[in-house]
């Protein structure tokens, strides 16, 4: 991660797209003053799990969250020790690739626990929120970093959600954090490809849940700077700094998001998927197919994009949307597929 943000924030122009924009939400976002130092520079993963980094680590309650809305943030530091929190916002801003919005703590850090195994191999952490915080209305959309630093020791992490609005634009930005999350293997084997027998099984019957921190990507790259962050910072940010350096009118959202409501997505003029965006329900498939034909405007800048089905369900306590699982595969899948191990799957029959 480290490598490419540092690539994309080194490629600024000495008259920027943005200076010619003619104003609107975003020009003015990235008028503010940017931060050098969003990057994690002190970060290590367990050699025991592979993916985790016990030391310091966390996630959020919602995947997107609007202006006035509460966000609980939980860590865990293992063994415990004090830790601050600095969230930023990814952009542009002069070629600094973010800007630093809000400190909070330092707070005492406890270990908190691993959550069982559950039904359908699920792994879902009850943590105790270290705070709550209400998200201000002068918080432009965007993806947020909140970076996680021990103050003794300072071994970091992120903790990464989005804050979405209900404005008309030009473009809707829909982040693809359902692929996160079915390639999280927090805390060791648990991503939607760990049967229990092969790392890389493509069956039914496995679930995971936004409930849980982000480890370490696990296919392709070694990036352990993006700890925490899922797959944002690789395949998705040097697309939004671009956008944010060319002045677009962009707002963004989460799939759950067009999952829920085909209003994130109509009221833009077009939508982009970027990056891995792998796995949609069902609803959000035909959410955008809608839009498709009222209208909007969609662009696939993404690979294996809407490849499998994966329906929501509620977390234990009731709150929607919070896991999912894999269903089937848009299209079906194909014998060469079938033969190959993949299936067979239950929206498929």
């Amino acid at each position: 991660a480290a490598s490419i943000a540092s690539a994309v924030v080194a490629s600024t122009t000495s008259i920027s797209s943005i200076e010619a924009a003619d104003g609107g939400v975003i020009h003015k976002e990235n008028s503010h003053t940017g931060s050098t130092d969003w990057q994690l520079t002190y970060t290590k993963v367990d050699p025991k799990t592979r993916y985790r980094c016990p030391w310091i680590e966390g996630y959020c309650s919602r995947a997107s969250v609007k202006a006035g809305e509460a966000l609980d943030i939980m860590v865990s530091a293992n063994p415990p020790g004090r830790f601050t929190i600095d969230i930023f916002r990814i952009g542009y801003y002069d070629g600094a690739g973010a800007r630093h919005m809000q400190s909070l703590g330092p707070f005492d850090g406890a270990s908190q626990p691993d959550p069982a195994i559950g039904e359908e191999r699920i792994r879902e952490c009850q943590w105790k929120p270290c705070t709550t915080i209400t998200i201000p209305n002068d918080w432009v959309s965007g993806v947020y970093l909140g970076r996680l630093s021990l103050v003794d020791t300072q071994w970091q992490s992120y903790i990464v959600f989005i804050v979405r609005d209900d404005r008309k634009a030009d473009i809707v930005f829909q982040c693809s954090d359902n692929t996160w999350q079915a390639y999280n293997r927090w805390p060791d084997q648990f991503a939607l490809y760990d049967d229990g027998k092969s790392e890389w099984a493509l069956k039914p019957g496995i679930r995971v849940s936004y409930d849980r921190p982000y480890g370490k990507y696990c296919q392709i790259l070694d990036a352990p700077q993006s700890q925490g962050s899922g797959e944002f910072l690789l395949w998705e940010f040097p697309f939004v700094y671009w956008l944010e350096r060319e002045g677009y009118d962009v707002t963004y959202v989460s799939n759950t998001d067009v999952h829920a409501d085909i209003k994130s997505i109509t009221r833009a003029k077009a939508m982009i998927s970027v990056g891995h965006d792998e796995y949609w329900s069902l609803e959000q498939f035909n959410h955008v197919k809608q839009a498709i034909q009222e209208g909007l405007n969609v662009g696939f800048f993404s690979g294996n994009t809407c490849c499998f089905v994966s329906p929501f369900a509620p977390s234990s306590t009731g709150v929607p949307d919070r896991n999912f699982t894999r269903a089937g595969c848009f299209g079906g899948a194909s014998k060469a597929e079938a033969d190959r191990g993949m299936g067979p799957f239950p929206m498929e029959g």
